[in-house]
């Protein structure tokens, strides 16, 4: 292993596409930031040297993330946008020396960072670009590979259709000289969000050899949108292997507990609530009767009041709750739902769900997606929030509105029951609900 190999984690990107939701590298899955997850992982398998490029914005944040002690972390900020800024800012700190540049925003299994660190140690100065295998579309860099399993060109998002290849690239490269790319980087003068890319092809135009490192698609996660969320807590949450309830935990009567949990410090479990793992349940959090809580993770310091129904949800810290069903959905901090308000995740067609994102139309791939809120938001009660909305940070939505359109970040939103239009129904596809039978 070469004992001077950094190891660059990407942090200081934008989170645009992320809206309504926090910096995708400060997302807490199962009570630990995203970033800190990377720490130990890199620890544990034997890295020492790490470089974290941020930006301006999130530098304080991020450094508030204490990494194991067993670590050398340095920490970078990256003046520009784009994969290519963010390189650049390496230069001071690598200069020649080997590095592995992962994203912070994803997540790699244990097994296809330990198989890279094994081709790396064999590479003898050979650059290796991280890959999965894909059958569907990816709006990703498709490599071409040569009979010797070298790549000869990266296509960056064909239209669909013309893809070269079924490999796509994934934030995962391995340079032997960081020079070599930071330089390339550098002479590259269009557009800076491409710059990476067209610098790795400039580097394979002048003849250096890159091998690839391929890994099964459920080997690599992401965060690019923010429905992206429950894939990535279904990750960490498929870890938990047993129950792990604090000694302090409050239990009371006629509760039921299954399958593998984490109940922390402080939590209290009122009569006739049900829990069906995999769950995570943060620290003071109180469960109030009757609720029934499936395959979520719930922050610190929340309440979620009688009657409530939170199903394969991410909640985040401080929220509040009373007779609510929260299907499939995302919030952040500091959301409170008035009693008999529904974030409802299933179209009537049984369809899948589409979002728009930066004026895009973007299908989510979920049939089941719930609300996605950002933070200090207030719902009223009996409102009803159609499936895969998003709600900005600071909004509040009145009494029984049925919010059916993204509201934008510090908006109230309020209306009363008009007059309704009736016309010819389409048809409904005569669609089995088997599957979803089956799930329960």
């Amino acid at each position: 292993m070469n004992t001077n190999l950094h190891v660059a984690l990407l942090a200081g990107g934008e989170s645009t596409r992320f809206w309504p939701l926090s910096s995708k590298n400060e997302m807490v899955f199962l009570g630990k930031p995203l970033l800190l997850w990377h720490f130990e992982q890199l620890q544990r398998i034997g890295f020492s040297t790490i470089t974290v490029v941020v930006n301006a914005e999130n530098e304080e944040t991020i450094k508030c993330i204490v990494p194991p002690k067993e670590l050398q972390v340095t920490y970078v900020i990256q003046q520009g946008q784009g994969q290519g800024e963010a390189v650049k800012a390496l230069a001071p700190v690598i200069g020649s020396s080997p590095v592995l540049i992962l994203n912070a925003s994803d997540y790699y299994a244990d097994n296809f960072l330990l198989s890279y660190k094994k081709h790396i140690d064999k590479s003898d100065g050979v650059a290796i670009l991280g890959a999965v295998h894909t059958d569907d579309y990816f709006p990703g860099g498709y490599l071409t590979v040569n009979e010797s399993g070298l790549v000869t060109k990266i296509i960056e998002k064909p239209t669909p259709g013309t893809e070269p290849s079924t490999i796509v690239r994934i934030n995962a490269d391995y340079f032997p000289d960081c020079s070599a790319i930071t330089n390339a980087v550098e002479k590259i003068s269009a557009d800076p969000k491409n710059a990476y890319e067209e610098a790795m092809n400039a580097l394979i135009k002048n003849n250096m050899v890159f091998q690839v490192e391929i890994t099964p698609m459920n080997s690599w996660h992401h965060l690019k949108y923010p429905w992206d969320t429950l894939s990535m807590m279904d990750v960490f949450l498929s870890t938990l292997t047993k129950k792990n309830i604090h000694k302090s935990v409050v239990i009371k009567n006629h509760v039921t507990i299954e399958g593998s949990v984490i109940i922390e410090e402080g939590v209290k479990i009122f009569e006739g609530s049900k829990i069906v793992g995999p769950v995570y349940i943060g620290k003071n959090t109180i469960v109030g009767n009757n609720n029934i809580i499936r395959s979520s993770m719930i922050g610190s310091d929340c309440v979620t009041g009688f009657n409530t129904d939170i199903t394969r949800s991410y909640i985040g810290h401080n929220c509040w709750f009373h007779s609510n069903y929260i299907g499939d959905s995302v919030l952040g901090d500091d959301i409170s739902l008035g009693s008999g308000a529904v974030l409802a995740n299933l179209r009537l067609d049984d369809g899948e769900i589409s979002s728009v994102v930066k004026k895009e139309k973007i299908q989510t791939g979920k049939n089941k997606l719930g609300a996605i809120i950002g933070s200090h938001v207030r719902i009223g009660v009996n409102a009803s929030i159609m499936p895969g909305i998003k709600i900005g940070s600071g909004s509040f939505i009145g009494s029984g509105v049925i919010l059916d359109k993204d509201i934008a970040d510090k908006q109230f939103c309020v209306g009363t029951p008009s007059s309704y239009t009736v016309k010819a129904n389409t048809a409904v596809p005569a669609a089995s609900r088997e599957a979803f039978r089956k799930g329960l």
